[in-house]
C-alpha cells in the first residue's frame, strides 16, 4: 500500500447534520422572539403614567375650584396663548411667527421668551398684548444659532382694573421651535 504522506481528509458533514443544526438555530431564534414579544405585550398592558413625587399646594376644595375655573375657561375658549408652534428666521434675530393673545381670553398678557428652561437667557420681552392681538414678526435681543432652537415662552396674564391697577393673574410656560436657516 502506498502512502503519499498527506493527512487523510476529514469526512464532510452529512446533509442530515447540517439540516439538524440549522433547525436547532431556527428553533432557538423563534423561541427567543416569542418570549420577547410576549414580554413586551405584557409590559404594554400594565404600562401607565405614574404620579410624580410632588408637593400638593392646594387643598381639595381649592384644587376643585381651580379645576372648575380651568374647565369653564376652556369651555368659553378663554385660553391665553394663540400661536403656531414654529417660527422662522434667516438671520437668527428677525422671526416670522404667529404668537398672540387668544381672542377668547379675558386678560391682557405679556410674553417673555427664553432659550433655556432655567429662564436665565431672555431673548424677547413684549409689552401688554390685548386679547385678539399678537405678533407676526418679532426681533430677538440676540441671535439664535442655525438649526432648530426650542425656546420657552412664558405667558403672563394681567388683570387691569378700571383705575389702572394691574394684578398678575397667572403664568404658564409653553415651548416653541424657533428655526434658523442654515
Amino acid at each position: 500500500m502506498e502512502t503519499n504522506g498527506a493527512a487523510p481528509k476529514p469526512a464532510a458533514p452529512s446533509n442530515k447534520v447540517v439540516i439538524a443544526a440549522a433547525a436547532v438555530v431556527v428553533a432557538v431564534v423563534v423561541i427567543v422572539a416569542v418570549m420577547l414579544l410576549n414580554r413586551d405585550s405584557a409590559d404594554n398592558d400594565n404600562r401607565a403614567i405614574g404620579y410624580a413625587d410632588a408637593s400638593v399646594f392646594l387643598d381639595e376644595d381649592s384644587l376643585q375650584a381651580a379645576y372648575d375655573e380651568a374647565s369653564k375657561n376652556a369651555a368659553n375658549e378663554n385660553v391665553a396663548l394663540w400661536y403656531q408652534n414654529n417660527a422662522y428666521s434667516d438671520d437668527g434675530i428677525h422671526f416670522d411667527c404667529f404668537i398672540g393673545n387668544s381672542p377668547g381670553n379675558i386678560y391682557d398678557m405679556f410674553l417673555t421668551i427664553f432659550t433655556d428652561l432655567e429662564m436665565a437667557d431672555q431673548i424677547f420681552l413684549s409689552e401688554l398684548i390685548r386679547p385678539g392681538s399678537g405678533f407676526e414678526q418679532i426681533e430677538l435681543e440676540h441671535a439664535l444659532e442655525p438649526g432648530v432652537n426650542t425656546v420657552y415662552v412664558a405667558v403672563t396674564l394681567v388683570d387691569t382694573a378700571e383705575d389702572g391697577t394691574q394684578t398678575l393673574v397667572s403664568q404658564v410656560v409653553h415651548t416653541m421651535d424657533f428655526i434658523v436657516s442654515e
